[in-house]
């Protein structure tokens, strides 16, 4: 058996967090990861979650080697655990290294939700592609591949053109905290379709729009005669701009709506000098995401494998 021990993190790990990810990103892909240590001190943070307990490290001789983190939204049908490790570690280290991580953050899991009615549950976690190797250690632990994600990216290259809003639509800016409600209440309408659990609470939406990463001039929210009916909600990342929610009420869609906020999102953050804007989307999202992106000039740039198994809470 290696010697791999586990133990929750501390705020002082994030710097060591930072690098396994950052390092085994650009390993498999060759380019620098999206994150940064300001952005995952942030995720630790997240009202509810407690950031030792929620974000374990494997340690050798006293240095981080691996860590995962439990990613748990009401009503509990999918809970997510990414899980990053060395590309140095050797097979046997690997294999050992996500087997504490992943018997922790069951345990976690398990917690989470043990007042809970009984329900089918899943646990997932995600691979890129190219990582061939971590893929089939977790195989061997009794996971399967379920789906893709896929991170979009567009390259800006001078100003975008200004967006073509729909007729009878006012846009708007996001004020921040204040919007908050607001924000909830519109993407419940505009996800309700979409299957599993969505990390729309308003606990975390709040701290979403207080937070330095935030980044306002690229977000807008856009209203009808009846009120707010899209939204996107954008933030910073290492060295690129982020779309972290699009979204559109059923009423208002099959106008455009989305290309136009995607455009306003682009505009804004080449105006400010970013070149470089990515979003996420799950390969199995039916609501024509994926075709508005492509068709608002995205390409898929980092393909990732969603892996899950069935969970005995």
């Amino acid at each position: 058996m290696p010697d791999l021990t586990l133990r929750e993190s501390t705020d002082d790990d994030v710097p060591a967090l930072l690098n396994v990810a950052q390092k085994a990103f650009r390993h498999h892909t060759g380019r620098p990861a999206p994150w940064s240590e300001t952005g995952l001190r942030r995720m630790r943070l997240v009202p509810g979650r407690e950031a030792g307990r929620d974000f374990p490290v494997v340690v050798r001789d006293g240095a981080v080697v691996a860590w995962g983190a439990v990613f748990a939204n009401p009503p509990y049908s999918e809970i997510f655990s990414p899980l990053h490790a060395d590309p140095d570690l050797a097979d046997d280290e690997l294999a050992a290294a996500l087997a504490l991580l992943l018997d922790h953050v069951d345990g976690v899991a398990r917690e989470v939700v043990a007042d809970e009615p009984p329900a089918p549950r899943t646990r997932t976690t995600e691979v890129l592609s190219q990582d061939v190797r971590t893929r089939v250690a977790l195989e061997r632990l009794g996971y399967g591949i379920d789906r893709d994600e896929y991170e979009m990216a567009i390259d800006l290259e001078g100003t975008p053109p200004e967006p073509e809003w729909p007729p009878g639509m006012t846009v708007g800016a996001l004020r921040g905290p204040d919007d908050a409600d607001v924000v909830v209440e519109l993407l419940a309408d505009s996800f309700a379709e979409h299957p599993g659990d969505l990390p729309f609470s308003a606990e975390l939406v709040r701290h979403v729009l207080s937070g330095e990463d935030l980044r306002l001039g690229a977000s807008a929210l856009v209203s009808d005669a009846e009120g707010p009916v899209g939204l996107v909600l954008c933030r910073d990342r290492a060295e690129a701009g982020y779309v972290w929610v699009l979204g559109v009420r059923s009423r208002a869609r099959r106008r455009g709506l989305g290309h136009a906020l995607l455009r306003h999102a682009f505009r804004q953050y080449a105006e400010a000098g970013t070149t470089l804007v990515t979003l996420d989307v799950d390969g199995s999202n039916e609501s024509g995401a994926l075709e508005v992106y492509q068709r608002a000039g995205m390409r898929v740039r980092t393909r990732n494998l969603v892996l899950a198994r069935a969970f005995d809470a």
